[in-house]
């Protein structure tokens, strides 16, 4: 038979619902700090004008490397003399490919991310409303 007192009235958070109710007041700043990283890193591969710098650097870094275990280049002679022209043309048309992949995953870590805030949201919201999802006895 249920306590006479307590009937009718909202019954106190126990330390386990209060713990995740913090947890979840904790964690949806981060997980909105991180979607809008997320949409920020979108926006800058989409417009060509941040993807070609990134392919620059990508390129010339290559090209260091090259340099770096063949100071002198012999290997690079003896492979062709314009190998790093080759690579720079195959690396031209793999980057978009990459880009577009780097989108792919941008997009699903969106969707992960805004279910898991919707989530933590709701599990905010149930717990500040004094439902624990208990059955009264």
């Amino acid at each position: 038979m249920p306590n006479d007192r307590n009937s009718g009235r909202e019954r106190p958070q126990n330390g386990e619902s209060r713990v995740l109710r913090n947890f979840a007041l904790m964690t949806l700043p981060w997980l909105s700090f991180q979607r809008d990283l997320l949409a920020l890193m979108k926006r800058g591969i989409e417009d060509a004008s941040h993807v070609r710098p990134i392919e620059n650097l990508t390129s010339r870094q290559l090209q260091a490397l090259m340099m770096i275990l063949d100071p002198l280049g012999k290997w690079r002679n003896l492979l062709d003399r314009d190998l790093q022209d080759e690579l720079k043309e195959t690396y031209a048309k793999a980057f978009p490919k990459l880009v577009s992949g780097s989108i792919h995953l941008i997009e699903t870590q969106e969707e992960m991310l805004a279910s898991i805030s919707e989530q933590f949201d709701k599990l905010r919201k149930d717990k500040a409303n004094g439902s624990t999802g208990e059955k009264s006895s």
